[in-house]
């Protein structure tokens, strides 16, 4: 099953490979735009860290904390954690006074592709039961981040999403927003790691 999962990740990423298009690159980390007919943009974001991939990982994983490095997350809260591995949980995230703030609602997984590589995956569910009706809900059709060792104190950790934030926000803006997200998270793991 793992051997499937790596064909169809390696598949997967060679068949679009020419469509990402490089949009951004800051602290050597490069941000991707996916060329594609929908408005909304899916972004993702390529770095190198230079911290071992299970010390990453073990940040990644550390929800109680993430509010103190991931930008504009004010909590994050676990629902559940089923026997299969998934997750059902929210982060909420603070916007700017003139909008709402708003809440990703996700089902997520954690795959070890091997001892030298792990994805993390999530995606929106709709469950109104634990939706926080405060919050306007985003619709995250992909949210991944790829760890692959390089090193024993190297990994390459690659960031993407796509979704849509919901609310009255214009597409043009919410594709600035998006773009930025990735960058941003991937500088604040790095600060984290460094803090630890």
């Amino acid at each position: 099953m793992k051997r499937l999962i790596l064909i169809l990740l390696i598949t997967f990423s060679s068949t679009f490979a020419n469509d990402w298009k490089e949009v951004a690159k800051e602290d050597g980390i490069v941000v991707y735009a996916f060329e594609h007919d929908e408005s909304i943009i899916p972004f993702k974001a390529v770095a190198r860290i230079n911290q071992p991939i299970k010390k990453i990982l073990g940040v990644l994983k550390d929800h109680k904390r993430k509010y103190l490095w991931a930008p504009k997350l004010k909590d994050v809260k676990v629902h559940t954690i089923k026997e299969s591995g998934e997750y059902i949980f929210s982060e909420y995230y603070k916007t700017p006074w003139y909008s709402s703030d708003r809440e990703f609602l996700l089902s997520g997984h954690i795959k070890k592709i091997s001892n030298d590589e792990f994805l993390l995956v999530g995606k929106s569910i709709d469950n109104p039961m634990l939706a926080n009706h405060d919050h306007i809900q985003v619709d995250v059709k992909t949210l991944n981040v790829r760890l692959s060792k390089l090193g024993p104190q190297q990994t390459k950790i690659i960031f993407e999403f796509h979704g849509d934030m919901g609310g009255w926000i214009p597409v043009w803006l919410m594709n600035i927003i998006q773009k930025k997200w990735p960058l941003r998270f991937i500088q604040g793991l790095r600060k984290e790691l460094e803090n630890i």
